[in-house]
């Protein structure tokens, strides 16, 4: 995980800022992003040069993949060392799919919303095959004459991978550090700067050139090709007086599920076990607010939180769920696809610089809710009444 500097995070700030902009110039969109993957290559620099210095003598592989610096394979390291070789990466190259597969592995240990998604590898364009099964299995006498019969109506959906394109910014002294080094700056910049896109996109994506949110109602009116927000379930309080039954009734509602093979389908009413496996989306303002609401002291003054039904460590905070809206969402429930590289060039809008060069990696990806009651979207209320006395 790249180990930023307020340089870093300033510069991240004033760029989302810039690119909200509806009036926002080219111009300074391509300075807002200079400074920000300038930002991100001199962190992530410093960070491997003094990896490198202080582990370059280290020979046993347990010991640097415990530190994050794994074993490269084959293709990867005569990839790398082409690299070297060249000065830079030629388009003409296809990286490893390896490369990326472990920037995914890391997205997800890195970020607790990406962490309870599915990524799944992909290629241009997916077909999801569902099944919904119908008859019974029968038991009876051995040789008995066939009863039963299991039957099955199948659906597909196909999904459009949509392109994510990437930047970093590689100095001529990284690609010094030879193909294992080039490979951790390599890993430790595009985890920064996909990451945050695909944890906003999880929640907030429209569905119109980009993943569809939790915050959508995929059975509503897509307008646009925009998929319209989930009215709320019902109003959370957290109060010491209804939390129990305010939580049963999250537990009760996405414990049930409507199962459907494709869009024209009605649907079945399915049924799933989602003890331990239930997660609170909030913005960080309201996070305090109820961890203030199941804190307690014991009689000895120690202070601990407790919640009835679901782990307080499955709390995450997320800067994307607009304030006083939650997201109770079922683990595993959400489907992000990414392939690698489809396209690998020197960004030559920008960055006249002598000694780095600026690189675009154009992916494939999306997104989606494995189905409309994988999250509910609830109000939160914390009045007076209902907030525990301090």
């Amino acid at each position: 995980m790249l180990k930023i500097t307020d340089k870093t995070a300033d510069a991240k700030k004033i760029f989302n800022a810039i690119s909200a902009k509806e009036d926002a110039t080219p111009e300074q969109v391509n300075d807002a992003l200079e400074a920000y993957v300038t930002a991100i290559a001199e962190d992530a620099g410093k960070q491997v040069k003094a990896e490198y210095d202080e582990l370059k003598n280290v020979t046993d592989n347990r010991v640097l993949e415990a530190r994050g610096i794994p074993t490269l394979t084959a293709e990867e390291t005569k990839f790398y060392n082409e690299a070297v070789k060249t000065g830079g990466f030629d388009s003409d190259l296809v990286w490893p799919e390896t490369i990326l597969e472990r920037v995914f592995e890391n997205l997800q240990k890195d970020h607790p919303i990406l962490g309870i998604i599915n990524f799944t590898p992909t290629v241009g364009r997916v077909k999801v095959i569902r099944a919904r099964r119908s008859g019974v299995a029968v038991f009876g006498p051995l040789h008995k004459d066939l009863e039963g019969q299991l039957d099955a109506k199948f659906g597909a959906a196909e999904f459009v991978q949509l392109a994510l394109t990437a930047f970093f910014l590689i100095s001529n002294d990284t690609l010094d550090l030879g193909p294992r080094w080039i490979d951790r700056f390599i890993n430790i910049s595009l985890t920064e700067a996909v990451r945050d896109i695909w944890a906003e996109k999880v929640i907030t994506g429209t569905g119109n050139d980009e993943p569809v949110g939790l915050l959508k109602d995929l059975d509503g009116a897509v307008t646009g090709g925009e998929y319209p927000d989930k009215a709320a379930a019902g109003t959370l309080t957290f109060a010491k007086n209804t939390i129990v039954s305010e939580l049963a009734g999250v537990m009760k509602k996405l414990s049930k599920y409507t199962y459907k093979i494709d869009k024209n389908d009605a649907g079945t009413t399915e049924y799933r076990k989602v003890s331990g496996n239930v997660y609170l989306i909030v913005n960080p303002v309201n996070y305090y607010d109820i961890i203030a609401a199941v804190t307690f002291a014991n009689l000895n003054n120690v202070y601990g939180s407790n919640m009835p039904f679901i782990n307080v460590d499955h709390i995450i905070e997320s800067i994307d769920v607009p304030e006083n809206k939650l997201i109770a969402y079922v683990g595993g429930e959400y489907e992000a696809t990414q392939s690698r590289p489809e396209k690998v060039y020197v960004y030559k809008e920008t960055f006249a610089m002598k000694r780095a060069t600026l690189y675009a990696i154009d992916m494939l990806g999306n997104g989606y809710p494995t189905n409309n009651d994988a999250a509910q979207v609830y109000d939160l209320n914390f009045t007076p009444e209902t907030t525990p006395e301090g």
